[in-house]
């Protein structure tokens, strides 16, 4: 994508492996997630929180992004 880098996930305890990234909307900060709904956010990505710890159907597979967020 055209998402500008704003720091990766290298040292940090993921708990699975990472499946999925969106862009803000400004392209200024990315969301990563993890397939046992970790969420970390990078740049100006607001966190909004995270699945870890929920009880999940299955294992997180893709993100998508509001536009408003």
């Amino acid at each position: 994508g055209d998402a500008n880098f704003q720091g990766s996930a290298v040292g940090l305890h993921l708990g699975g492996r990472a499946v999925a990234m969106a862009a803000t909307p400004d392209g200024k900060g990315y969301w990563l997630a993890s397939a046992n709904g970790g969420v970390f956010s990078f740049g100006d990505a607001n966190f909004q929180g995270s699945a870890v710890g929920m009880r999940l159907g299955g294992p997180v597979v893709g993100m998508v992004t509001k536009p408003d967020l």
